[in-house]
């Protein structure tokens, strides 16, 4: 439950006591007048209770022009505590068994606000009953009433009360509480199944990316070889021909496979090297220089395949820019990052961006950056992490991606 609603709920509960300890004050100073015959100071105390219920009103005026807030919370706590203090102090002060009234403010803001709060709340509440022990009045004596007795009635009526109140709002607690648990865990279920539809749909665009090159290829070979019946496909067509259909194929059966499937661990600098050979299949023309840091050239990492295919269309789409520049060469660099983290630099020589500042790949727009950007862009946020693509000196574009190592940790499950 958020703060805000926290205060709501508190506000409300506090405004109904409110009414409740107005009428209750009229109801007593009935029963002590007509049926007990006290002799108390009846202006100031009725006074306190009108005021009472004028503080109240307003304070449902202002909760109907704002939304809940913890100063307006706080001063219908000190209205309460300064109301509270006026009537004991004109009806026995600590000797009025009702002085245990004090606890209730302290206890219903325990759970709702912050503790340094509550803390003020209950010096306050001290600071009254140590004002009321000073300089509180004793009661006057009573004709044909025995002080004690009154006590006696008092603390009986007060316990009474204390156990009405703390089962009413008490249960109402409760039910709320309950409400929030049940919310939580419908959240907590509506959240992994988005994040199980999520990795689908990643998974889902993923494997769309990786058959589209393969098909492109094949369809390029049947086009060549329908524009020449008479000359057959040659023995490196056919190898790359089988080559392209074996990676299509491999690329259903990972949408096929559970999300939770991963490739066995390896070391960061074999996962890389796996990476450049993705590449070189997928995209012939290309070449790709890796340079690995050897503090975390032998780190065992072990990625989901959704990160793997993102990996890959990383790459995929750095050597597209290159290629279409004329420059099909890419460097990469995987090192240390500033947070602890893992840190991938791709540096390819396509045409780059006008930007000069370094920006996420959120805040680009989508022209000429293709699908393959955008899923990976997706699957690293999700994992925790960031990418970026910004110039690079000299020509061409740098694309920073930067990983928590929980992401590619086989040990330990990655989280947002």
């Amino acid at each position: 439950m958020s703060s805000d609603a926290r205060h709501e709920s508190l506000e409300a509960t506090l405004y109904a006591l409110r009414w409740f300890a107005v009428a209750g004050q009229f109801v007593a100073f009935a029963v002590a007048q007509e049926a007990l015959r006290l002799e108390l100071p009846w202006p100031p105390l009725l006074l306190g209770a009108c005021a009472l219920g004028a503080a109240n009103a307003l304070i449902g005026l202002w909760r109907q022009r704002e939304a809940a807030s913890e100063a307006r919370l706080m001063t219908g706590l000190a209205v309460d505590l300064v109301a509270l203090t006026w009537a004991l102090f004109f009806s026995g002060g600590v000797m009025n068994p009702f002085i245990q009234l004090y606890l209730v403010p302290v206890a219903l803001t325990a759970t709702a606000l912050a503790p340094s709060r509550v803390l003020a709340i209950a010096a306050t509440a001290a600071l009254g009953y140590a004002l009321l022990a000073r300089f509180a009045p004793p009661l006057a004596h009573q004709h044909g009433a025995v002080l004690f007795d009154l006590h006696l009635t008092g603390m009986a009526a007060n316990f009474a009360l204390g156990l009405l109140l703390f089962c009413v709002f008490g249960l109402a607690l409760a039910r709320r509480l309950k409400s929030r648990d049940e919310a939580l865990r419908d959240a907590r279920e509506r959240r992994l199944r988005d994040e199980g539809l999520h990795a689908l749909a990643l998974q889902s665009a993923s494997a769309a990316h990786d058959i589209n090159t393969p098909l492109n290829t094949a369809a390029l070979l049947v086009d060549e070889w329908r524009a020449d019946p008479k000359q057959g496909p040659t023995r490196e067509d056919l190898a790359l021909m089988a080559q392209q259909l074996a990676f299509a194929r491999d690329a259903v059966r990972r949408l096929a496979a559970t999300t939770r499937e991963v490739p066995p661990p390896q070391t960061l600098a074999a996962m890389l090297d796996t990476l450049r050979d993705r590449l070189l299949l997928l995209r012939p023309q290309a070449t790709l220089a890796v340079d690995v840091d050897p503090a975390v050239a032998g780190r065992t990492v072990q990625p989901s395949l959704a990160l793997w295919g993102s990996l890959g269309h990383l790459l995929e789409n750095a050597a597209d820019a290159g290629i279409a520049a004329g420059d099909a060469q890419l460097a990469l660099r995987a090192e240390s990052g500033p947070g602890g983290g893992l840190r991938i630099v791709v540096h390819d020589r396509g045409a780059g961006f006008d930007s000069r500042a370094a920006r996420p790949l959120a805040d680009q727009t989508s022209g000429g950056l293709g699908i393959g950007l955008a899923i990976a862009n997706a699957t690293i946020e999700h994992l925790g992490g960031a990418l970026h693509v910004h110039p690079a000196e000299g020509g061409g574009s740098l694309s920073r991606l930067e990983l928590p190592w929980e992401a590619l940790d086989p040990k330990v499950p990655a989280s947002r």
